[in-house]
């Protein structure tokens, strides 16, 4: 087991790793548990997540209280006042007063009180959440989003258009 209870350290790499207090570089293990502490990586079988936070995360089951994450790629995952970048999941997702920019899972995702800037999910269930972008094939709950599936199209539609017709412009005003 390595147990690091303050400072920071480099690189670890045990099957248990408890971090308190304290940083690290690069952490594989199989239970990594990081309470007030911080890592740029880790790769876990189960990653929990407490009053911390990860640059990248890559783990079986993540579970963060009060923490963040700018990228996490997961099998499932728990967030409860949490915030995270973009979470990519194999699996099911649940939220409770938490954020998210993106959102991608291939399973369910649960929000309770959250929000997210996309959303992108088999099944959808939430209660007093909201998004920007929403697509999935059922939505259950109370979700207050701002572009749903046909306002998607539309709004990438008109932003291609924009978009297109801005580089016409411009490759028209160099060739002068």
């Amino acid at each position: 087991m390595e147990e690091q209870e303050s400072g920071d350290v480099g690189d670890v790499s045990a099957e248990l790793v408890n971090i308190t207090q304290g940083g690290a570089r690069n952490v594989t293990g199989t239970q990594v548990t990081l309470r007030q502490a911080g890592a740029q990586t880790v790769t876990a079988e189960n990653l929990v997540i407490r009053q911390g936070g990860v640059v990248k995360a890559q783990a079986d089951q993540l579970e963060m209280l009060q923490g963040g994450v700018m990228l996490a790629q997961t099998q499932t995952a728990s967030l409860t006042a949490s915030q995270a970048g973009a979470i990519l999941s194999e699996g099911d997702v649940t939220m409770e007063q938490s954020g998210a920019q993106l959102l991608l899972a291939r399973g369910d995702v649960t929000m309770d009180q959250s929000g997210a800037a996309a959303v992108v999910a088999r099944n959808v269930k939430t209660e007093n959440s909201g998004t920007v972008f929403l697509l999935a094939r059922e939505v259950e709950g109370t979700v207050n989003t701002a572009f749903g599936p046909r306002e998607s199209v539309i709004f990438g539609t008109v932003v291609g258009a924009v978009a297109g017709l801005v580089l016409l412009l411009a490759r028209l005003a160099r060739r002068r």
